[in-house]
């Protein structure tokens, strides 16, 4: 983000935050058309908030080829992007047709930044999901995304829809996306976050090409195969979930 950007952006989540506190209050003291007045202020800010997210690289498809970025807040935790119950996220490009899901994991940086609303960047370090790795035809792509001082990695997936397999949520939030075989929306389904249905070992899914990779800073998304050179390796951290609230961190498995 530009500096003028993230000075739009940091007026507008003050601006936003405290009319989301004036707007209960006045609900809670039963003026409800005031409410409403406010409330409506806070959408045409939340809209401008997700005008300004900038499409980052997240993946390429193995398939395809096709380039895929994505709108996410790069500038901090604190962004509505990543708040887990009502994330505020304009709708991304249309995906390539084999698109599955897109998880991630985030190494945190201190201070962490204060926030009223629960986030949820995932582990320390990044996984695959081997329910869906495993699927015939899916393969998966890991990049690395900067967000403010900490440190993201998007887990994207690609392949044939499996059968009866349940996807992963969408990083930083409690539901994924359910669609046709086209393609076309048709809902949103949920997974229950467990460390114990990831993988954090990832030579041998890389070394058996289910799993590609992107140098960092690389925002052509060009796919690299194997172990040799990948940055993504044995990187040390907690093999459990982080939550981030009222600028403290908490973890759980």
């Amino acid at each position: 983000m530009t500096p003028e950007v993230l000075a739009e952006r940091r007026q507008l989540m003050e601006e936003g935050n405290r009319l989301r506190i004036e707007a209960r209050a006045l609900h809670d003291a039963g003026k409800s058309k005031r409410s409403w007045a406010v409330r409506l202020r806070v959408r045409e800010i939340s809209r401008r908030y997700e005008q300004l997210l900038p499409e980052v690289t997240v993946a390429r498809c193995p398939h395809s080829g096709a380039l895929v970025r994505w709108p996410i807040d790069t500038a901090g935790l604190d962004g509505w992007f990543w708040e887990l119950k009502a994330p505020m996220r304009r709708k991304p490009p249309l995906q390539p047709p084999l698109w599955l899901a897109m998880n991630g994991a985030m190494r945190l940086a201190k201070p962490v930044e204060y926030t009223r609303y629960l986030v949820v960047p995932g582990p320390d370090v990044p996984f695959v999901v081997p329910r869906i790795l495993k699927s015939p035809g899916v393969r998966a792509v890991l990049a690395q995304v900067p967000v403010g001082a900490h440190t993201g990695w998007t887990i994207s997936y690609f392949g044939p829809k499996p059968e009866n397999v349940r996807l992963v949520n969408l990083w930083g939030t409690e539901t994924y996306p359910v669609t046709d075989d086209d393609g076309n929306w048709l809902g949103w389904d949920r997974d229950v976050d467990d460390v114990s249905k990831y993988d954090y070992e990832l030579a041998g899914w890389l070394d058996s090409g289910k799993l590609l990779w992107i140098e960092p800073g690389d925002e052509s998304g060009t796919l690299r195969e194997g172990v040799a050179g990948c940055p993504y390796l044995d990187l040390p951290g907690r093999r459990r979930i982080a939550i981030v609230e009222q600028g403290t961190v908490r973890y759980f498995s």
